[in-house]
């Protein structure tokens, strides 16, 4: 039989029915009343209180409704429980050490333990399952044993509306007022959430996670923010709804931090984020509330997602995520990125990777409609794969700027073809209102934990010939790192090209502090470049040498053939063999059969002919070691 340890106190919490209470669970939840083994205090459905009745009342001080409580101990129900639990750990049996420690369904209106210490000594679990806390002033306090909230209203009072919610930019979130709060409290040990609810908004700023956070299906109506904490051991926030903002930034997650199938409703910032262990957000949604749970229905409102300056060094996953709006993870330095079956709704969904070094990492598209657009601008690319329709021309949803690669292969098996685009990497086709604008996120500018220099995607990355100069170059320095030269060669080519168009550009709308000399000269660079283009295609097009060669003979036995005062006395055929003689080995026949102006030309042809045979050789056997 179990051990009942029941005190005086004449309150009984009738175990739930938990699939009716709590619909959203896939399966009656590990946490619930009920339990079997000594000390649960459950006998035949119901949970008894262990404590003792306060003074002639019939329930203990922390089971009284709040209007019966003498006003003399109102405001010490916080204290009267930091005594009720060292009461319990000083218990020599372990059992009764566990049933003093349960506060089932206890109700304060305003719970005080700021710079205290609760517990300690002991190993059972505070219990607070299915209670009920007003304001929450825990600043600074120290939870030296384990907590179990789960099940707990914060703020019993009305939920706040269901209109959607705003971002708080400012890092401080000095504009919310936060009725929870655990700022700079320490948790020694283990501290269960699992299915609590936070009416109000809730804040952990600073706070000290030693032990394992299991916020499995917890849901936070209000602003949520967990600035600067530290998680020592696992985060566990699977199954989660944050119906506003949700804030991490700076927080270090020492193990994994589980996010899949959390629901955003507001913007969830990881902005400077350190995990040391994978930081996985898999198959949440950004779009649509959960269909169970005590969230109305709402216009629509999609939540977004940044991770600016973060440092992953396990795996940042965002698999089979439902995008509703933008995810910024810029100035990051990811070990591993996932991007598979994003879900955009049949809308374009835009990941923006500006600035960031992704060592490894796969970056998929829709399995369904819509697109997914990958922002690369100036991002380090390693070891990464792109998959997709292969059908689809990819490359027209990634912007491909400035973007350097350190272990990148362009012929890797994967959903990208260079040769469907001619090599042409910077062909970024997407609606321009398609990709978002931050240019209004003025405070995004200036945050301590946020980051500094947003660069909008939209106005203030524009593909000039200089960008794109660079573009091509660490492709092709990238192509020639991972052994591919072919490619490499190609790239190269584009580059000049780029080049080139800027010479002409200079020349023709040049600044007019380099005056009509310089313009001139940048003139001079573009037909030199464009004859060197025709000609050879800056050295990696060998047949190039050969149909300028093939040409410049033609055009040489045509003067031999039809210009007086050359070689009138020849035929078609005798002019182009004389030019091809000319062209390879300075042929003029013996004395006296050849005018000076034949002579002149031919000896001109010759000399072409040598330089262009030259060319060939240097092009070909470039050609042959790439």
């Amino acid at each position: 039989m179990t051990l009942r340890v029941n005190g005086s106190c004449r309150f009984r919490f009738p175990v739930p029915d938990y699939e009716a209470a709590f619909p959203w669970l896939d399966s009656p939840p590990k946490w619930r009343l009920g339990s079997s083994e000594a000390g649960s205090g459950v006998e035949d459905g119901v949970w008894h209180c262990p404590h003792e009745a306060y003074g002639d009342r019939d329930r203990c001080l922390f089971h009284l409704d709040p209007e019966e409580r003498p006003p003399t101990d109102l405001a010490n129900v916080s204290v009267r429980l930091v005594e009720a639990v060292e009461a319990a750990n000083a218990e020599s049996d372990p059992v009764v050490s566990r049933r003093r420690c349960q506060f089932v369904g206890a109700k304060f209106p305003r719970l005080d333990l700021e710079q205290r210490q609760i517990g300690g000594g002991s190993r059972e679990t505070i219990d607070f399952r299915h209670a009920e806390f007003g304001a929450v002033v825990c600043r600074k306090t120290e939870f030296e044993q384990p907590v179990d909230f789960s099940g707990a209203t914060f703020d019993p009072g009305a939920a706040p509306p269901a209109t959607p919610g705003s971002d708080v930019l400012d890092p401080a979130l000095e504009r919310v007022d936060f009725g929870i709060d655990f700022s700079r409290a320490t948790f020694s040990d283990f501290l269960d959430l699992k299915s609590a609810l936070f009416r109000r908004p809730a804040l952990f700023r600073e706070a000290q996670f030693d032990r394992s956070v299991s916020a499995g299906h917890a849901r936070f109506l209000g602003h949520a923010s967990f600035l600067a904490a530290d998680f020592d051991d696992l985060a566990m926030f699977n199954d989660a709804l944050f119906r506003r903002d949700a804030r991490f930034q700076a927080a270090r997650f020492f193990d994994l931090a589980d996010f899949k199938r959390a629901y955003f409703g507001g913007r969830v910032s990881f902005d400077r984020v350190l995990c040391e262990g994978d930081l996985e957000v898999d198959e949440a949604d950004f779009v649509e509330p959960p269909p169970n749970g005590p969230v109305r229905s709402t216009p629509a409102f999609r939540g977004s997602v940044s991770a600016d300056m973060a440092t992953v060094t396990g795996r940042l996953s965002f698999d089979r995520t439902v995008v509703g709006g933008d995810v910024r993870i810029r100035d990051a330095e990811l070990s591993r990125l996932q991007f598979k079956s994003p879900d955009t709704g049949g809308a374009t969904g835009y990941v923006d990777l500006a600035r960031s070094t992704v060592t490894r990492g796969t970056l998929g598209q829709p399995d369904g409609g819509g697109k997914a657009v990958y922002d690369l601008f100036r991002t380090t690319l390693g070891d990464v794969k792109f998959t997709g329709d292969p059908d689809e021309l990819l490359f027209t949803r990634l912007r491909l700027l400035r973007t350097r690669y350190d272990g990148f292969d362009f012929t890797d098996d994967d959903a990208i073809d260079l040769s469907r685009v001619d090599n042409w990497i910077h062909r970024f086709d997407v609606d321009p209102m398609a990709i978002p604008c931050y240019c209004g996120d003025g405070p995004e500018r200036a945050g301590r934990y946020i980051v500094d220099d947003a660069v909008c995607p939209r106005h203030d990355r524009e593909a000039d010939h200089s960008a794109l100069q660079a573009t091509y170059a660490y492709a092709k320095n990238g192509a020639d790192a991972a052994g591919d030269n072919v490619t490499a060669g190609a790239l190269f080519y584009r580059e000049m090209r780029f080049h080139r168009a800027e010479y002409l550009d200079n020349a023709l709308y040049g600044d007019s502090e380099v005056g009509v000399l310089g313009r001139l000269r940048d003139g001079s660079r573009w037909a030199r470049s464009w004859l060197l283009a025709a000609s050879t295609g800056y050295g990696e097009l060998p047949y190039r040498v050969v149909v300028t060669s093939l040409a410049l003979i033609c055009g040489f036995g045509y003067l031999y053939w039809n210009r007086s005062g050359l070689a009138g006395e020849l035929g078609p055929l005798e002019a182009l063999t004389f030019s091809f003689q000319s062209f390879i080995s300075f042929v003029l026949g013996p004395p006296g059969t050849t005018t000076l102006t034949q002579e002149i030309t031919s000896a001109v042809e010759g000399f072409i002919g040598a330089f262009l045979i030259a060319l060939f050789v240097f092009t070909f056997t470039r050609r042959i070691h790439r």
